[in-house]
């Protein structure tokens, strides 16, 4: 593998923004940011179960004691259990959108179904689609759990539908779906682009669901990105790619994702294998890079070598129906620890089987100081996850932002080329800008406020990047909104704002969409 073409999207997303940051004017005046500290004390660890016999039968009724969760091989005091039984679906509420899923059901688990067409051949990509769609064909009008529905490829990231409930929405979208085709497949080149897509398609859906505290089960219907060898790959190239992946494997953890692959063309590389007493002595790549254990990393499962693909995906979706969720805090605080903490769940009956994430990455460092705090990276990745979130049209409901318009009378006449000022109001609930206190006891939180403006065909028309820093109500008005006011120039041509939210106390992201009409005003 050539190390100038592997495009790692830490590396490579986060230049655009620096570029138009730097060249495009402030929507407004940044004041000067005091020095603000967020201190964080505790960590706890969730862990969602499924719990299967050695024929995979689900089993769904056991207590409480039958666990036992090991770290490192210690034995940890879970704090809290709930049976599969606490998180049925609900049967009669319909969701047809992110932000409806949210006000609804904030609890409830979903299913995110992502058509791989980064490295499945044409064949493959048919064969995986009409069999989503004969799954689907089989199920009730009304879905048993809120699902979306993403196709990926090395170029694009495209939501097909948002959370929805209702079987049509998603057979619409795969029939107006145009596939892309993998013409490039085979190139020694295209190795990088491929894995690159695919850790950043991943990283993607974590950071725009991750406010959503259900469960979420991700089925990947496709090949995902050609094994590594890393005898192959310089040292420090080698470095990144672990780095990425240990980046990839804590942002679905933070979001809650359970990972599963089905390949519809079976796979050269076996999962891989506990050790011989049931643990992992070290991370769960042993060394290698291949995306079947990234679906191991999650507690998920692998699926390949049948052609009942159809079977294979429900399997999945079932297993994200039924699951139990234990928590812990970590016994072990030695910040000196490996880098990566095993996780083993042992059932009290030696013939059944628990599915669970096998661990997570820790950086001493960040332990130490701040234990509970998600994984947010180095900045270049936090200004990737900014750009991920920019480039998308996915909603992003880590921070829930509400977009209203307000009236602009402008005197000059619009023309083609001349751009006029929109006037936007972004608010954001209290409860996700945590208040932080200044040297001078002034009450505010830095963000980071992202806009861009796009025509019909998606192309982009204009950028701002600026951070500021919000006034916060105090605690006993902290019902009232956070809101920051901000103007777009706008022309004709555009069709269609994203607004982007990034509370840097938190490094949580919210985005969304507003739709313009064809004059280009509000």
């Amino acid at each position: 593998m050539d190390r100038n073409h592997v495009l790692l999207a830490t590396a490579w997303l986060c230049l655009p923004l620096v570029s138009a940051t730097a060249q495009q004017p402030a929507a407004t005046p940044t004041p000067a940011t005091p020095a603000y500290q967020l201190q964080v004390t505790s960590r706890l660890v969730v862990l969602d179960v499924t719990v299967t016999d050695r024929e995979g039968h689900l089993v769904n009724n056991l207590p409480r004691d039958a666990f036992r969760v090991y770290e490192d091989k210690v034995l940890q005091d879970v704090r809290s259990f709930e049976p599969p039984q606490m998180h049925l679906p609900p049967g009669n509420v319909a969701v047809h959108s992110t932000v409806e899923l949210d006000r609804r059901e904030p609890n409830a688990p979903v299913s995110i179904l992502v058509l791989d067409e980064i490295g499945t051949s044409s064949q493959d990509e048919s064969f995986a689609r009409n069999s989503l769609e004969k799954y689907l064909n089989v199920q009730g009008d009304a879905l048993d759990q809120p699902t979306m529905l993403i196709a990926v490829d090395t170029r694009r990231f495209l939501v097909l539908h948002d959370y929805t409930t209702v079987k049509k929405d998603l057979l619409n979208a795969l029939d107006h779906h145009v596939q892309a085709l993998p013409w490039r497949q085979g190139s020694r080149y295209y190795q990088g682009e491929q894995m690159s897509a695919a850790f950043a398609s991943l990283m993607q859906v974590a950071q725009a669901t991750a406010g959503h505290a259900g469960h979420k089960n991700m089925i990947w219907i496709g090949r995902g990105f050609p094994n590594v060898n890393p005898a192959n790959v310089p040292p420090d190239l080698w470095s990144t790619i672990q780095s990425t992946i240990e980046l990839c494997v804590n942002t679905l953890r933070d979001s809650r994702i359970t990972l599963y692959t089905v390949d519809p063309a079976g796979v050269i590389v076996d999962p891989p294998d506990p050790d011989d007493d049931g643990f992992y002595d070290q991370d769960p790549f042993g060394g290698q890079v291949d995306f079947s254990r990234m679906a191991i990393a999650t507690g998920g499962q692998v699926f390949y070598g049948r052609n009942d693909l159809d079977k294979l995906i429900a399997t999945s979706l079932q297993d994200g129906k039924n699951f139990y969720t234990l928590s812990y805090t970590p016994s072990n605080h030695d910040e000196n620890a490996k880098p990566f903490r095993n996780i083993q769940v042992r059932l009290a009956d030696p013939n059944l089987i628990a599915y669970t994430r096998t661990g997570y990455y820790t950086d001493p460092a960040a332990l130490a100081s701040a234990p509970s705090t998600p994984a947010r990276g180095r900045p270049s990745e936090s200004m990737a996850a900014l750009l991920n979130a920019a480039n998308s049209s996915m909603p992003y409901d880590a921070v829930h932002i509400a977009v209203s318009a307000e009236p602009v009378s402008s005197a000059e006449p619009i023309s083609k080329d001349k751009a006029v000022p929109g006037v936007f109001l972004i608010s954001i609930p209290p409860s996700e800008v945590p208040p932080q206190t200044s040297d001078t006891g002034v009450t505010g939180a830095d963000i980071t406020l992202l806009v861009e403006s796009f025509d019909k065909k998606g192309v982009l028309l204009h950028r701002t990047a600026n951070r500021m820093t919000l006034q916060v109500p105090p605690d006993a008005a902290r019902d009232t909104p956070v809101s920051v006011r901000t103007t777009v120039p706008l022309t004709p041509a555009a069709v269609r704002l994203r607004f982007v939210v990034r509370v840097e106390a938190t490094g949580k992201i919210g985005a969304d969409n507003f739709d313009l009409p064809q004059s280009g005003h509000p």
